[in-house]
């Protein structure tokens, strides 16, 4: 007798999660509207009237979070739901896993130069943050089972690099979220055409 993977089964939900492309898309939009609005902050004059922008533009970025959170759930309901209701878990392939621990070590190696060079440390914000994305997609990629998060890695530890060589400190690293959001929209736009064209919704006599 077989014992059922109690591992998988638990993990199964994470796969069902990011089939869709919904996720990326989502998240991209947040990231784009996060990095946007401090680049447009910065814009503002030093003026007591513009001070109330920095008031509530914390409480803004934490309520687009927990909307982001609901939002993603609606869509999921509306246009996942009806078409699968179950995925099957996909195990990842040799190829992926030496992709996965070589990016995994070129960004740590990364990290390492970042954080010993001198300099202002503003200066490395962009850099810095890169690599803590890029590792952040690796792990993801290998705990969800997710290929596609891999180039995303990919993405935020090359913009981390080209961004950290033009300085601008703070700036930059908006500017990184910006792009890695509008990289991540990509993505998920792309995976969820895929999810909608080959996995059309049934009819009322197929329900």
């Amino acid at each position: 007798m077989q014992y059922p993977n109690l591992d998988d089964i638990g993990r199964r939900p994470q796969q069902y999660w990011n089939v869709d492309g919904l996720p990326e898309v989502i998240m991209g939009l947040l990231w784009m509207l996060w990095g946007g609005a401090w680049l447009f902050g910065e814009t503002l004059p030093h003026d007591w009237r513009w001070n109330l922008y920095w008031m509530f533009t914390p409480l803004v970025l934490v309520l687009t979070g927990c909307a982001a959170v609901w939002a993603t759930k609606w869509l999921k309901a509306r246009y996942t739901f009806p078409r699968t209701g179950y995925v099957d878990w996909k195990e990842p392939s040799r190829a992926t896993r030496l992709a996965a621990g070589g990016l995994a070590l070129v960004t740590a190696m990364i990290l390492v130069t970042i954080l010993r060079a001198g300099g202002d440390a503003r200066q490395h914000t962009a850099p810095v943050l890169g690599v803590i994305l890029s590792l952040a997609f690796v792990v993801a990629s290998i705990r969800q089972r997710a290929p596609h998060l891999l180039a995303l890695a990919g993405v935020a530890l090359a913009l981390g690099v080209a961004l950290g060589s033009v300085g601008g400190g703070w700036t930059t690293a908006n500017w990184l979220f910006v792009w890695l959001g509008a990289a991540s929209a990509v993505v998920g736009v792309v995976r969820l055409a895929r999810f909608i064209r080959k996995h059309p919704r049934p009819s009322l006599g197929e329900a």
